[in-house]
């Protein structure tokens, strides 16, 4: 059986992975955003959009991902101090 201290310093870890998770995927979101923008620029010049769908779909829903790791960030942090 694991020991309070085990389980908040398990918990910190979560919370450090999920942070630096946070930041990657806010980096990705950026990156895909001025890709997008520079694939829909382009496309004015071509006949068809050079910007795939799933480019589109994909920045749609950072947002929401990035909502569930806050969230999930903010329960990590209540449980721990709750023990």
């Amino acid at each position: 059986m694991a020991s309070i201290a085990e389980v908040r310093a398990a918990l910190e870890q979560a919370s450090e992975i999920l942070r630096e998770s946070y930041r990657n995927v806010r980096s990705a979101q950026e990156g895909l955003d001025e890709a997008v923008a520079i694939l829909a620029e382009s496309s004015e010049n071509h006949h068809e959009s050079l910007l795939p769908p799933e480019f589109v779909r994909a920045k749609e829903r950072f947002p929401d991902q990035l909502e569930l790791m806050v969230g999930t960030l903010e329960r990590i942090q209540r449980l721990t101090v709750e023990l």
